[in-house]
């Protein structure tokens, strides 16, 4: 069978726009088509996610897939798909694009993420999502950040690890959004900025958490015959794993445990590489503490000692190990509650050279992890040139 390559991608974020939900998925195509320097016409298959809550109007929830396509001007798919586990849906998607487009059923897809961060942002003041509010909590009116909060205690206690270790992934991110234009953060900050910025739900100082923006994210998959026609060097899905755990975490026997290690260890097999083979690591960054457990859960340090490895490593472009070399969503900012397309885009911006003074040197294989809900699920892609 033909090889399938990432032709083409493209976003628009902002931290509040004017534009609408199809206005703004439409811009992050547009650019997506001109990279893979295809015609419109020519997309024959369609891979959608978004966040509930954010779109303009709720009732567009139906058949949202169908709308999607109609807006874009796209006919005659034959193949469409919705992928909904949350910030791991985009390495889900670009998966299933690939496996489609490798078993004869596309030749061209569209794969589109992303919705309006600021209208769920804005749910106490306006009862436009009401409906779905109780989606999103758990018990005793638990939230996603206070979830999260909940896993950084424990993991504080369970391994004697400071506040301090964590707000250092922060820094890390900061410094590296420095040299990224469209990051929304880019002054630099210290441990004891990330330590004294108010708590959001204890011990997650505001530093150490997303601020939820709008837009879209959008990649183009090819078979190899129209790869050619592409402004970048075409990039090839080497690896894919998926885990998944359900469970709400209050159901867990210890809230520390990921589908981290799974996932990632099913990736860098299929593609017949190494942990140390990797040029750079795009790790899902919703809250720090996340950071932390995918260090570990790929293996880049042992549990409990992620840590030790974030005080020995810069993440920036021009050490050993690269990790978010844009900021991450910490200070680019996380469209529609999903970090996954964020740090998606800039792995295949490294991979195409195209990261300008942040460019890691000589790339060849970059790792994707992405997360959904309260850890409950995990996607790990492996890229290449």
């Amino acid at each position: 069978m033909a090889d399938v390559f990432i032709t083409g991608f493209g976003e628009y974020l902002e931290k509040e726009s004017n534009l609408s939900f199809f206005e703004i998925l439409t811009n992050a195509y547009l650019e997506a088509l001109k990279i893979a320097n295809i015609e419109s016409d020519e997309i024959d298959g369609l891979v959608f996610t978004t966040t509930t809550g954010t779109i303009e109007d709720p009732p567009l929830r139906n058949l949202l897939l169908d709308q999607v396509a109609n807006f874009l001007g796209l006919k005659n798919l034959r193949y469409m798909d919705i992928v909904d586990y949350g910030g791991a849906s985009f390495n889900g998607m670009i998966y299933r694009a690939y496996r489609a487009i490798k078993d004869g059923y596309a030749n061209a897809i569209l794969v589109l993420g992303g919705g309006k961060g600021t209208i769920r942002k804005k749910i106490s003041k306006t009862s436009l999502i009401t409906r779905y509010h109780s989606n999103f909590l758990n018990v005793k009116e638990l939230t996603p950040t206070s979830d999260y909060a909940m896993v950084a205690l424990r993991y504080s206690y369970e391994y004697n690890v400071s506040d301090e270790s964590r707000a250092l992934i922060a820094v890390r991110e900061r410094s590296n959004a420095t040299l990224n234009p469209n990051a929304l953060f880019k002054s630099p900050i210290s441990v004891d900025d990330v330590i004294k910025s108010p708590i959001v739900s204890y011990p997650l100082r505001l530093l150490e958490c997303v601020m939820p923006i709008d837009g879209f994210s959008a990649y183009i998959l090819t078979s190899e015959s129209k790869s050619k026609k592409s402004e970048i060097t075409p990039i090839k899905i080497l690896g894919f794993g998926e885990a998944h755990d359900p469970r709400l975490i209050m159901e867990k026997e210890n809230i520390l445990d990921t589908p981290i290690p799974v996932s990632s260890k099913i990736a860098l097999e299929r593609a017949n590489v190494s942990l140390s083979d990797i040029d750079l690591f795009m790790l899902y960054d919703a809250y720090t503490i996340m950071v932390l457990l995918e260090i570990e859960g790929i293996g880049l340090a042992e549990k409990g000692k992620g840590w030790k490895f974030v005080e020995e490593n810069d993440f920036s472009p021009s050490s050993t190990y690269p990790i978010n070399t844009n900021g991450g969503t910490l200070n680019v900012g996380q469209p529609a509650y999903m970090s996954g397309g964020v740090i998606l885009t800039e792995a295949l911006r490294q991979l195409s050279g195209l990261a300008g003074h942040r460019q890691v040197k000589d790339i060849r294989y970059a790792l994707v992890n992405g997360i959904g809900g309260i850890l409950n699920h995990s996607t790990t892609l492996i890229l290449g040139v």
